[in-house]
């Protein structure tokens, strides 16, 4: 009688656990991907205020990057009838 109580109980507890832990694990995801989504919106926030906050130049008359002229730098390229000979 005892291991057949045993028995029920362990086929009623098992179902009952593994419901719950589903349960568990689907709260978390959908907790998980609702927090993503505001980290998403957070970083977008943050994007458009600092966009809104950039400070544009006027001009850019002394800006050493956009000043600097550009020259090009001459490499020595070997000849077509060179690239197969070695030197010795």
């Amino acid at each position: 009688m005892g291991w057949i109580a045993a028995c029920v109980l362990v086929a009623l507890l098992l179902p009952l656990v593994g419901m719950m832990l589903l349960d568990n694990l689907t709260i978390a995801n959908r907790a998980e991907k609702a927090l993503e989504r505001i980290e998403k919106i957070e970083r977008q926030i943050e994007k458009e205020r600092r966009e809104k906050n950039r400070k544009k130049p006027d001009s850019y008359h002394g800006n050493l990057v956009f000043d600097r002229v550009r020259r090009s730098i001459p490499l020595p390229v070997p000849r077509p009838n060179e690239l197969g000979k070695t030197r010795m």
